[in-house]
This record gives C-alpha cells, structure tokens and sequence, in this order.
C-alpha cells in the first residue's frame, strides 16, 4: 500500500514559536530514511516553507497557499498551479482598489516564480504581514496599481487586519464567481484574522486528490488544527486533529493526538509506521 503522511504547519508540526523542533526533525529524518512518504500542506508559500523546514527531509510533493499550488522540494519547481479566473480578479480589485482600511496584496506565479504586490501599506497588520516576510523569509513585495497589473498569472489574494474590519470584505467577496474564499483567525495573534482568497478550483482537498491521482497514494494520513484543514480532512482516508486544534476540527477527527507542542504529529506517524 502507498501511503503517505501529510500535514498542516502553523499550529500542527511547528510548535509555538512557529519553528519544527529537533525532536519532530530527528524523528521524521528517521523515518523518511526508511521510505515513509512525508509531506507538507500549508497555507504558507514556498519562501516561508523553505526557510521552515530547513533540516528537515520532505520526500514527497507538497501542497502549498492551501492547494493553489503543488510544489516539488526536492526539484524546487511547481508541478501544478490554480490560476484565478481573469474576471474574479477584476471583481477583487474593484473591492479592494483605493480602499485606506485594509492593505490587500496579491500574489502570481510565472516562470516558477512566486511575485507578491500591494498597493499601499497603510494599516499596521499588513506591514507586520510584509515586514516578517522579507525579514525572516526574503519575500520580496513590489508597489502596483492593481489595475495595471497583468491578471493572467494570479494565484492568490490575502487580507489581514482586525476582524471588524476584514468580515465586511469577506461578505462582499465571498460570492464572487470563479473564486473561493476563507476567513479565519491568525494561530500566534488571535486578534488578527485573515482573508485569503484562491480559484474556486484550489484547496487542500483538491491537493489531495491530486495526489492521489499523480502519485498513486492509496491511503493518506493528515493532521491539522485549523478549519481551514476541514477541506484536506474530507479528502483523507485517516486524519488527526492535535490537542491545541479548533473544536470544529477536533469533532470530524479519527483520532486526537498531542499538540504541536509535544511533537504530537512525528510521533504519531512513527506510531503508525514502526
């Protein structure tokens, strides 16, 4: 049997301080040494990602910006992207363009090239946003208008900022057509929430089944703690919600393991391996 082991980062496999520990690195080093299929599905980008799980071996495709693309580590290049529909993009812009309340950004993939823009960095969650991005991961974030910039290779679209002001956004956008749309709230600072928005064709879901078709998995294992792995979770043959999950996680899960804090996910899949 095919199997392999997948699973969120913020919150699920990095612990409180955002890093994989050395013990989670030792243990799964170990076993991806024996062939165990190991990945990652995020909605982080492949510069954060990198940088994160440097030391770590993941052998197996990655799903990366929660399933707009599928990300080959070991080859440092894209095997498949979700492109936004040209039309929901303009439906974005018009939403967001000008606006003084929030500091939207968007992100392209060409060339095996990741681009994030912005327009203004006028409120202070998104220069935090940008500001830790280039710091710790390099990213590298250019001045547009957005309406002068090429819709073609747009992959995804964000928001940050404090809930009562990002909810109203979420609510004019959430029916755009072509286009589909999460609205969370931050895992290290709660008081910050997140408007993320992608093809109506990505998701974690949708990584997973094309992983299943690509690659021939017959049995996948996820792990997660956010609602946003609901998606990857209804894909998965088995999945397990660490202790710190949601409640609304925790309640569809097969199994509760220990936290992000406790190594929860790199013991459990040597439990389910040795």
């Amino acid at each position: 049997m095919n199997k392999l082991f997948i699973t969120d980062l913020d919150g699920t496999l990095l612990d409180g301080t955002g890093k994989v520990s050395e013990k989670t690195k030792e243990i799964l080093n170990a076993l991806t040494e024996k062939g165990v299929s190991f990945a990652v599905a995020t909605a982080r980008t492949i510069l954060s990602v990198s940088n994160i799980l440097d030391g770590l071996n993941v052998n197996s495709p990655c799903i990366l910006m929660n399933g707009v693309c599928t990300y080959d580590i070991t080859e440092r290049k894209y095997l498949h992207c979700h492109y936004i529909d040209p039309e929901a993009t303009a439906e974005y812009v018009k939403a967001v363009s000008g606006r003084n309340d929030i500091s939207p950004y968007i992100y392209t993939i060409k060339d095996n090239e990741l681009c994030a823009y912005y327009e203004n960095m006028d409120t202070e969650p998104a220069r935090s946003f940008a500001e830790e991005r280039r710091k710790r991961y390099g990213k590298n974030f250019v001045q547009v208008d957005f309406k002068k910039l090429d819709p073609t290779y747009a992959v995804y679209f964000v928001i940050c900022g404090k809930k009562d002001v990002i909810e109203p956004y979420y609510h004019k956008l959430k029916e755009t057509k072509g286009l589909y749309v999460a609205f969370y709230r931050d895992t290290y600072d709660t008081s910050i929430y997140y408007l993320e928005m992608c093809s109506d064709k990505a998701s974690k879901a949708g990584g997973i089944r094309y992983l299943r078709e690509h690659y021939g998995y017959t049995e996948i294992h996820c792990f997660g703690d956010n609602t946003n792995d609901i998606p990857m979770f209804n894909e998965s043959d088995f999945k397990y919600a660490v202790s710190n999950a949601v409640d609304e996680l925790k309640e569809i899960a097969d199994e509760i393991i220990l936290s992000n804090n406790e190594n929860g996910v790199a013991l459990k899949i040597k439990e389910l391996t040795e």
